[in-house]
C-alpha cells in the first residue's frame, strides 16, 4: 500500500510542478511572442526555461534524489528536449501548416508533451 501511496504523491506532484514548469513557459513563450524573436525561437527558450524549472522541483522535491545530479540532469534535459522536438513540431504543423492561433496550439503542446516526459522521466530519469 506504501508504494500506491508514493506513486499517488509523486503523479501528483509531478503535475503541479509541471503545470507550475508549464506554466512559465507559456508565460516566457507569450512575454517572448510580443518581442521581435521568431516564433521557434522564442518556443525554444520558454521551453528550456520550463525544462530548468521542472528539474530542480522534481529532483529535489518530487523524488528527492540528490545522487548523480549531473547524470539525472543530462537525463531529465534529454527528456526535455525530446519534449522540445515534439513541441516544436506541433507548434510548426499547428501554426505554419494549419494556421491555428500560436496559443492555443502552445496550449495543447504543453499537455501533450507534458505525459509523454512524464513516462519518460518517471522510467529513465528517475528509475532505482
Amino acid at each position: 500500500m506504501d508504494s500506491v501511496k508514493k506513486l499517488i504523491r509523486e503523479m501528483f506532484l509531478y503535475g503541479i510542478f509541471g503545470l507550475f514548469s508549464a506554466s512559465m513557459d507559456t508565460l516566457s513563450f507569450f512575454l517572448l511572442s510580443k518581442t521581435s524573436i521568431p516564433l521557434l525561437l522564442s518556443n525554444f527558450i520558454s521551453v528550456n526555461i520550463g525544462i530548468t524549472i521542472s528539474f530542480f522541483l522534481n529532483t529535489y522535491l518530487n523524488f528527492k534524489k540528490k545522487d548523480e545530479v549531473g547524470k539525472r540532469a543530462i537525463k531529465f534535459f534529454s527528456v526535455g528536449y525530446i519534449g522540445l522536438i515534439l513541441s516544436m513540431l506541433i507548434m510548426w504543423v499547428g501554426v505554419d501548416v494549419l494556421n491555428q492561433k500560436q496559443m492555443l496550439v502552445k496550449i495543447g503542446s504543453v499537455v501533450f508533451v507534458a505525459a509523454v516526459q512524464y513516462l519518460l522521466n518517471k522510467f529513465v530519469t528517475y528509475k532505482k
